[in-house]
């Protein structure tokens, strides 16, 4: 039996604790005829399920400048408050938005790494929680809400992952399109900071980008977003000086995605500006390589 002065459990037939010297002054009181179950299980696995929805449910309202819930207020409430006149003076278009479904179905995607465990946690509990109350009715009780719960958890988890895995292929993407900005970015960068420096202080374009260590160039990105060098040529007008070449364009190229020049996923620069699908049979007669002269 559990000792009313310290809580520690000593024998029924033990007159003193040994914890706490309490001595017994009476006959032990006899069990309740009616004893209550717990709901602690159940009631976990339910508030699990309904910190879920309504942390998502803030987020979704109180994200971008509260956009959704500024048009779901106006929505309920209409234009006969005071506030509610105020929103729609500083947005006339409040009420003509249709960013719910998509702000809700972005939300869901940028949520769905932390919110699919925790779906499945909540699943976990509320089987427990039904398995508990199945096995043991007297003192485990909540079998309906425990049930709810599971239903809740597991509507969730599914919905999550769905969202999930539909916004791969998006991301995928959107982390493509950042790789090859980040390319743009660096070809720019080398062209205004060394090609450009070289061409003011020499009057031609280098033959090769080593050439470039002349004007101090160094920290001039050479190669792009994964690491490959960049193909650098030098075309244009050939002046003749003695035997010395002078060219007063270049191509700067980079392989793409794919790491392989001539191929559709190239990014081309001519002096300085990017084009779309240039090969060598697009340049004008004027733009020469080395090479071409030579034939």
């Amino acid at each position: 039996m559990i000792c009313p002065c310290c809580g520690h459990s000593r024998e029924v037939e033990a007159v003193e604790c040994v914890s706490c010297g309490a001595r017994q002054v009476g006959e032990p009181l006899s069990p309740p005829d009616i004893t209550l179950p717990h709901l602690g299980p159940a009631l976990i696995s339910f508030v699990c399920v309904v910190t879920i929805i309504v942390a998502f449910l803030a987020a979704w309202i109180f994200n971008h400048d509260m956009k959704v819930g500024r048009a779901l207020f106006v929505s309920v409430v209409g234009d006969g408050t005071q506030l509610t006149r105020e929103l729609l003076k500083a947005d006339p278009k409040l009420l003509q938005y249709r960013i719910f479904s998509y702000d809700a179905y972005r939300l869901a995607i940028i949520l769905s790494i932390g919110l699919i465990p925790l779906s499945a946690g909540c699943i976990w509990l509320a089987r427990r929680a039904v398995r508990l109350s199945r096995k043991d009715p007297q003192h485990f009780g909540g079998l309906r809400l425990s049930r709810v719960s599971l239903a809740i958890s597991a509507c969730l988890f599914m919905i999550f992952t769905t969202v999930g895995i539909s916004g791969i292929p998006a991301a995928i993407e959107r982390s493509h399109v950042r790789k090859l900005a980040a390319t743009r970015a660096m070809m720019y960068e080398l062209h205004q900071q060394a090609l450009q420096k070289y061409y003011r202080e020499y009057g031609s374009y280098p033959q090769e980008l080593s050439d470039l260590s002349r004007v101090s160039a160094e920290s001039a990105p050479q190669s792009d977003y994964w690491e490959r060098s960049f193909s650098y040529s030098p075309v244009g007008v050939i002046a003749s000086k003695g035997s010395a070449y002078y060219f007063s364009n270049y191509k700067l190229v980079s392989a793409g995605l794919d790491g392989k020049f001539g191929t559709p996923d190239d990014i081309t620069m001519i002096d300085g500006v990017i084009v779309e699908g240039q090969t060598d049979d697009d340049l004008p007669a004027t733009m020469i390589t080395p090479e071409k002269s030579r034939k």
